[in-house]
């Protein structure tokens, strides 16, 4: 996975490199002509940030053979917090810290420089960051749907055709109006106007299918993730941050932030970069003020507390991997049957939007990512160049496509790409990520003749 490996290069540069990259108290972000952190915001991040830092296009032409099938799992666009996290970033908002780091900075006290002491002190929250908003699809997100699903159409015109018919697509949703919004959008950037005549499968009460994580207590009693990641909030390198954050903005001893406060302003940097990267025409997106406390250094650390969550909530470091792996049953079953079929009169496009934690489950089924040491508490320094890093592979939009390509001889070619990008399968060619149908349906066999409903929620 090359464009993973050039990630941990390049995050390794950023903390190795004591020059300009190490923790710099007097880190201008307002100034910064590089501006890398966008790139650094977990679940958060922008799709369009990501993309733009590491794109370059599907390859339509990887396999000989003739793109004949498409399968989309998506999550949803960029959203506003929910509500109880919004209620929080609206409290701060309205509270005295602007004042107070106002004062600190006429005292002499920070390092801030003026340009992002200007941006604190005249900063006011955006009036669409209202509680009537809370969890819904940003425009933003919106955008970030219809652009994902023209590139797609563009690199596969003969199965994803600007007409919309209902016995060549299938299109399903969750109860959600997020997941509602970016079906519609990603439907809108393949037919425009004629979205409106997409017919969309019904939402069942007991979604299983597309929310197994809310219909398994079995999955809720195996998962830990608060302990790792709570257990690095109150380690070494973490207070290490808060002290350099508290010192930056002119609070000292007793007067010193909360974590919870410092946290709420990284929710502020991130949430705000992600409501308008995809309409900016910088490339590295425009101001977000409360991002100005963080370093590159601190990014980095508060982008590895998350990725603990994620690794120990829906990835690799959950104790029954097995239960894991069959949540997703469904959508694996799914996804082989379309694989499999060669009966003309079956859609070739099924594309189902839900949320971030079956990605990662999927993920994990078919053995992407994986890393030869787990991050955990004791070992931020050593994951630089990990694989499990959720600013690339769980952002807002983020999607895994299976792409088959009909071959003479039935043994069909299958492309998996994760946010546009080829992703390695293990059992498939190294150099072209191309997998043999063959090797995928042997390896997720299990599931093939399934009773998903049942099995979905099983070790077995």
């Amino acid at each position: 996975m090359e464009w993973f490996v050039g990630l941990g290069i390049l995050m390794f540069a950023m903390v190795a490199d004591g020059g300009v990259s190490m923790h710099n108290p007097f880190f201008c972000y307002t100034t910064d002509p590089i501006r890398s952190t966008p790139k650094m915001h977990s679940t958060m991040s922008s799709y369009e940030a990501i993309r733009r830092f590491n794109y370059t296009g599907v390859d339509s032409t990887v396999s000989s053979c003739s793109p004949g099938r498409f399968w989309y799992l998506g999550r949803y666009g960029g959203r506003f917090p929910h509500p109880a996290l919004l209620q929080n970033m609206i409290d701060f908002a309205e509270s005295s810290i602007q004042g107070d780091i106002a004062r600190n900075y006429d005292a002499g006290r920070t390092s801030l420089c003026r340009h992002d002491f200007e941006a604190i002190r005249d900063w006011t929250r955006p009036s669409n960051f209202n509680i009537e908003n809370a969890s819904l699809a940003t425009a933003a997100g919106v955008e970030a749907m219809q652009r994902i699903a023209r590139r797609y159409q563009e690199s596969f015109p003969d199965i994803l055709t600007k007409e919309y018919s209902r016995s060549r697509f299938h299109f399903r949703h969750t109860e959600t109006e997020r997941t509602n919004t970016s079906i519609r959008a990603f439907a809108t950037g393949l037919f425009g106007e004629a979205s409106q005549n997409v017919v969309y499968e019904e939402v069942p009460e007991n979604d299983w299918f597309l929310r197994p994580f809310d219909f398994c207590p079995e999955f809720s009693e195996q998962v830990s993730y608060l302990a790792e990641r709570e257990a690095f909030r109150v380690g070494p390198e973490f207070e290490e941050m808060m002290e350099q954050v508290n010192r930056k903005l002119g609070f000292h001893g007793p007067n010193q932030l909360s974590v919870e406060t410092v946290l709420l302003m990284w929710d502020w940097c991130r949430y705000e970069t992600a409501s308008t990267f995809e309409f900016s025409d910088s490339p590295t997106g425009d101001n977000a003020t409360w991002c100005a406390p963080f370093s590159v250094t601190h990014q980095l650390l508060l982008e590895f507390f998350e990725d603990l969550g994620s690794f120990y909530s829906s990835g690799y470091g959950v104790r029954n991997q097995r239960l894991l792996e069959n949540l997703n049953c469904g959508l694996l079953q799914d996804m082989l049957t379309l694989m499999q079929s060669d009966d003309a009169t079956d859609q070739l496009a099924r594309i189902f939007i839900t949320y971030t934690q079956e990605i990662q489950g999927m993920l994990v089924a078919l053995g992407a990512f994986r890393d030869a040491w787990p991050p955990h508490q004791h070992n931020y320094a050593h994951q630089t160049s990990r694989q499990w890093a959720t600013s690339l592979i769980a952002v807002h939009a983020s999607n895994l496509a299976v792409v088959r390509f009909d071959c003479d001889d039935g043994d069909h070619d299958l492309v998996f790409l994760l946010n546009e990008k080829p992703i390695l399968i293990p059992g498939c060619d190294q150099q072209t990520y191309v997998c043999k149908l063959s090797v995928i349906v042997d390896r997720l066999q299990r599931f093939v003749e399934a009773d998903c409903e049942t099995f979905f929620c099983t070790g077995n």
